[in-house]
Formats: structure tokens, sequence, C-alpha cells
């Protein structure tokens, strides 16, 4: 159940070969100088300059050494290229994306290289470590279970242990990755140019975030779903400097300058804003800089009109077969005639153009605009709770003996392709703020998740189908009520130690879920809106149907102990 606007819904060791010890998440060697705050982000950072190979290092020395080398703070790859031949070190593909690890094990033959004495001789080190996920070469995040492993290859060099085969990219440990990288978002266009679409990557925080951002963006997206007017990585300037607030992007004289300059800049100027010593952006091709609107530094806060408004903050409910309006702890009838007589609705849905109303026997949806014109039902089976879209349509899942079906009612009704979602018993459905993206929760108990896809549109924007959702909040018990907190996270309720709570986890699926903010009331919570924005609510129900208000001052209120029968979506 949800709400739009400022109260947007929720909810091997390897045989014959000596194991060595697991590497520290914390390196151990090397200057570690004072903890420093890390640019406002809520961590601090410990900066680290890790050793380089000493004389007479074994092989699994020399690994070891290498892979803590890849933990340098701020990021650098010198350290560790001095533990690879000269031509190992040439060819590294540094840039080609990051393995993040932990319980790392080594294993190297018996005599561990100590009675070799011939320059030439080779040997191995074999790493084998739990793999916890994988960013390509954009800062993507990519799941990963279960265990990889690395068999590196050493070779001496004037007497030394050298590694001859780094694995592509770098490899960090997943604690290092906690500690250090932090998530951000890239911002595209869906297909009719009419929309912001976030991109989650996880980027170093360190100097040069900008640049870090900025170089991500410009590597465009593959997905048919978005486009770019951002020219090409080829065309970007190596920096993007920071001076007095503003960051300087520029793009080289021979580039694919895009025609629309007012896209190519928000789709910058959104991205820069994430930096937070980042006020203001400038953007120029060669020497000539972009004045969209004549304004050739252009404020982090413009270009507004193409991210989703925040709303009106209110939620819309049924009580007492009566369709109300929630404000904060006020709870009002709403004024159309559905305030005075819901015709026995179990669940609704409002835009600013229309209303949605479940029949108590979920077997039908009665759809009318709200001045009562254009009434419609719409016939199923088992219709879970409907939700609205920023376009003001409004989305409709039943579950007939074939499967989970979606239809999008807006000026006429449309049946979308759902077979990404076939054998999945869809028991919630939420569309993110900018429509790009749904979140479902499926199944019941141990076996429920929580799920993420993209609406698959077509070139004029209209919602075509749904593509195959990716599980994220892995670690999440029994979740349920799945809703869109921002453009990048989703709520929703599982069970805890302390009962059932609202837990939040990122779209890419990194990360454990986590439960933030107030406990809920100890009234076994069974349906939670998430308000988002400034000035946003939050609000609760329980299974006696009672409506929980979270107050400004971080306490839960009980609003009315008169039943709530749904929490729907306002637009």
């Amino acid at each position: 159940m949800t709400a739009r606007g400022a109260a947007r819904g929720l909810a091997g060791a390897v045989a014959g070969l000596m194991v060595m010890a697991g590497c520290a998440a914390i390196p151990t060697s090397g200057p570690v100088t004072e903890v420093v705050e890390d640019s406002g982000f809520g961590q601090s950072t410990v900066r680290y300059s890790p050793a380089l190979p000493t004389n007479g290092a074994s092989p699994g020395e020399v690994v070891r050494g290498y892979l803590d080398a890849m933990l340098a703070y701020p990021s650098s790859t010198r350290t560790a290229a001095a533990f690879l031949t000269p031509a190992a070190a040439d060819s590294w593909e540094r840039q080609s994306g990051v393995t993040i690890y932990a319980d790392a094990q080594y294993a190297t033959p018996p005599q561990d290289g100590r009675s070799r004495a011939d320059v030439g001789e080779t040997t191995k080190v074999a790493v084998d470590a739990a793999e916890k996920g994988r960013l390509d070469t954009q800062g993507r995040y990519q799941t990963a279970s279960g265990r990889t492993s690395v068999d590196y290859r050493l070779e001496k060099v004037d007497g030394q242990w050298r590694i001859t085969n780094p694995q592509p990219g770098l490899m960090v440990t997943a604690r290092f990755f906690e500690d250090y990288f932090r998530p951000f978002s890239l911002y595209f266009f869906d297909r009719p140019a009419r929309r912001l679409v976030p991109q989650p990557v996880h980027v170093l925080v360190e100097d040069g975030l900008a640049a870090a951002l900025i170089t991500a963006l410009a590597r465009g997206d593959e997905s048919q779903q978005v486009r770019t007017f951002v020219p090409s990585l080829d065309d970007l300037r190596a920096t993007v400097p920071v001076e007095g607030g503003v960051a300087d992007v520029g793009f080289t004289a021979g580039s694919r300058q895009s025609t629309d300059v007012e896209h190519l800049s928000a789709q910058v100027v959104w991205t820069l804003r994430q930096v937070p010593d980042v006020s203001r952006v400038r953007i120029s091709v060669g020497s000539s800089p972009v004045r969209p609107r004549s304004v050739a530094e252009q404020p982090v806060s413009s270009w507004g009109e193409f991210g989703v408004g925040q709303g009106e903050g209110t939620v819309r409910a049924l009580m007492d077969n009566s369709v109300v309006e929630v404000d904060g702890a006020d709870i009002a009838p709403i004024a159309r005639r559905w305030g005075a007589d819901a015709d026995g609705a179990t669940a609704v849905a409002m835009t600013d153009q229309r209303i949605a109303l479940v029949a108590g026997n979920r077997a039908s949806v009665r759809i009318a605009a709200l001045d009562g014109g254009n009434e419609r039902t719409v016939e199923g089976t088992s219709f879970i709770d409907p939700v609205s879209d920023v376009d003001g349509q409004i989305w409709l899942v039943d579950r007939p003996a074939s499967g989970t079906r979606i239809r999008v009612v807006g000026s006429g009704t449309t049946t979308l392709d759902a077979s990404s979602l076939k054998g999945l018993n869809v028991r919630s459905l939420d569309i993110s703020p900018e429509a790009a993206r749904y979140v479902i929760t499926v199944g019941t108990g141990d076996d429920a998740s929580v799920r993420v896809g993209r609406v698959v549109r077509d070139a004029k924007g209209a919602s075509t189908g749904l593509s195959t959702p990716r599980r994220i909040g892995g670690n999440a018990v029994g979740p349920s009520s799945a809703v869109w907190s921002d453009d990048v996270r989703v709520s929703f309720l599982a069970e805890t130690d302390t009962g059932i709570q609202m837990q939040t986890a990122l779209i890419d699926g990194s990360g454990a879920s986590a439960t933030g903010g107030a406990l809920l009331p100890a009234a076994d919570i069974s349906g939670l809106v998430v308000g988002s924005g400034p000035g946003a609510s939050t609000y609760a129900t329980d299974p006696r149907g009672r409506l929980w208000y979270l107050r400004p001052s971080g306490n839960w209120q009980l609003v009315d102990a008169d039943p709530i029968r749904s929490l729907g979506n306002s637009r």
C-alpha cells in the first residue's frame, strides 16, 4: 500500500597445498594516518599507504602484499604494480571493474619457493575467497555468491618473486568496500526524454569524485530503456576540477556535441548535485561554454522540471466505507462522492484524474474520473491493492489461473507482457517515482522475497511489459509490502529480533537490508506508508486496521482506533 508525492508509499582448499592465514580487512602493514571526515558522507576514512615488496619475500608474501596494496587509500595502483613483473604491470587492466571478497585463504606449494635459487623458475599461489559482489567498469553492482579462486603465477625478476598474471580490475575486501565506497546515481533520460532516470553506481569517495561520476556518466547505458545526451567517454576531458564550488566539465572540440544542451545539462547537473562541494556546474565543448537559458554556471538545483515533484503530502485510505484523506494526524473524508460512500470497496488508489476502487470480493475494480464520469469496471481474479504512477495511470494486478496479470489503466486499458513474473506469487506491487522501475514482494514466510525490475516501454514511452526482476534485500526475513522510499531505494516490512520492522535496501542488491529510524510500535504491523522528501509523513497499520503516525518528534501516535481498510496512492 503506497502513497505518492511527499508521502510516497511503502514499504577450497587445493589438494596438496598448504593453506595460509586469511587476509585481514584492515591493512596491518604500511603507514596509517589519522582518521579524517570523508567530505560529509557520514563516515570516517583512514588514509593508508601499503608497503612495497621486500627483498627475499616468498611467493605467498608477494601475493598477500599485492592484494593488500589494492586497499590503498587514497586509491593508487602504483604499489600494487610493484608486485608484478614489468610486462604484467604494463598489461594489467586496472579499470576492468572491482571484485569484492572476504575470508581470503592463500595456498602455495609446501616449499614456498624458499629452497629455489635459480632465476627464472616459476611457481604459483592459489587464493580462494568468498565473493561478495562485483562492480563493472561503470560502478554498477552485480550480486555474487559462493567462492572464487585465482591462481597467481609467479616468476623471478632480478632474484625476486613477481606475479605474471594479475586479475582484470581490482580486488578489495568487503570491509574496504563498505568503508570507502558510496552509492551514487547517474542520471539518464527515459526514451521520450521527458524524465530523468537514475542508475545506481558505487564510487570510491575521495578527491576527484566529480570526475569519477562524470566519467561513469559518459560511459552511457546499454539499456534500450534509457537514452543519453552526454558525449562519449572518448570526448570527455580527463579531469573535472572543482574550484569555488564550480565543477568544470569539458568535452573536446571535436566531440559529438548534443544539439539539445538542456538535456545534456540536466544529466550532468543532476549527477553532480550529489557531490557535497559542488554548488554550480560549468559545461564547455572545446573553448566554448554551453549556455542553456543564457546561464554559463548552472546551479545544481536547476532542471527540476525533468525530475519528479514531491506531491501534496497526503495519503488516502478507506475507513468506515469512506475514502478519507490523511494529513499528519488529521483524517477527513475526500471532497468527492466516495468520501461519503465507497460502495463497500476494500482497496483504493487515486490520481489527480481518476479513482480505482477494488470490490470487497477482489473480483473487480471500478475505475472512474474524479467527477464521477467515464466509469467502467475491470473484471479479474484476486486483485491485490492497486497503485498509481507519476503519469496518472493506475496499475492493476490480479491472479487468474494463467498466472499474474498486469493491466495499466489510463485513457484506456493496456495488458502488459508479464511473462517475466511467471511462477511468482506476487503479493504487492509499486512503481518507482519516475515510473521506470517496479518493485514486488512475492511469496510468504520463509519463501518471501523482494524483487526489482524495469518497466519496458516503447519509443513513445508507453508501457508494454516488465523485465525480469532481480532479488534484493537477501537477508530480509519474511518481507512484505515493498514500496519505493526514493528513486533508488525500496522499503518493506520484515521480521527482526525486535518484531516486524521497516527495512530499506538499494535496488541494485548491494549490501544487506538495514533497519533504521524509529522502531515500529509493538502492534504486529502489517502495512506501511513511507514518506519521501522534506516534511514527508510515515504511517503504519496493524491487523486491527488501526492507523499509526510517526510524529516529527520520533514517537508513534495512534491516529484513530476505527479500522483502516486500505492505504492508497496519492497523486
